[in-house]
């Protein structure tokens, strides 16, 4: 019975954000297959893996979707982790991300940056792994833009800057700081976006563990 009671101690609830792919591109807008980002796995996996998962007690629609899952945590999982040395940022992601696609037309993603208003947008392929990204200031201050609207986005884009989704808080920081940014899409290790990492987000993280706060993702169930 004391043993039985020392492993039901162990056991916690985790859950992982929905992350929702979608790209617009000259048809519209398509939605890719949902991910998370699994806790245990350190990388991001389809939905319906997770359907099949023992692990997994429900799947929640609504604003928030998310996938809730019964664990017991690897050693250290629950400690604090001030430093940002060890937590990835793919736990930061919470909704997924919009993308272009790399046929949409200039003038569908200078649509999209307006109505969403955005400095920056991730382009990707027909496999949606990203291409490149595309920065407003491509599309406002160089003269040669009017007459091209209906070209593809290729034109105007640049060289993509993206980190995996496995890389620490800290790291991914730094890594923005150095490239001057204030975001870079987040990708998995095929390159395929799961959403947008911001200094912000990954500041205000920090101050949070910093006060001593347990990572929000793990929720003890005693």
């Amino acid at each position: 019975m004391k043993w039985g009671r020392m492993v039901a101690r162990s056991i916690s609830r985790v859950s992982h954000p929905v992350l929702h792919l979608e790209v617009v591109d000259r048809d519209g807008i398509q939605t890719a297959k949902p991910r998370v980002f699994c806790r245990l796995r350190r990388e991001s996996i389809d939905v319906e893996l997770c359907r099949s998962c023992a692990r997994a007690y429900a799947i929640r629609d609504g604003p928030a979707p998310s996938v809730d899952c019964k664990v017991v945590p690897p050693a250290g999982a629950l400690d604090a982790d001030p430093l940002g040395l060890r937590t990835e940022v793919g736990t930061l992601l919470k909704n997924g991300s919009m993308v272009v696609g790399a046929s949409a037309s200039v003038q569908d993603a200078l649509r999209f940056l307006r109505a969403q208003d955005l400095r920056s947008v991730a382009v990707v392929g027909d496999d949606h792994i990203l291409v490149g990204v595309l920065y407003d200031v491509a599309l406002t201050e160089r003269g040669d833009i009017p007459g091209r609207e209906l070209d593809d986005v290729t034109t105007v884009m640049s060289h993509a800057i993206a980190i995996h989704e496995a890389t620490p808080v800290r790291r991914a920081l730094l890594f923005l700081a150095a490239a001057h940014l204030r975001q870079a899409a987040v990708v998995d290790s095929e390159g395929i976006p799961l959403g947008v990492f911001r200094d912000v987000d990954g500041l205000r993280w920090l101050a949070r563990a910093r006060g001593g706060e347990i990572d929000p993702a793990w929720i003890d169930d005693h």
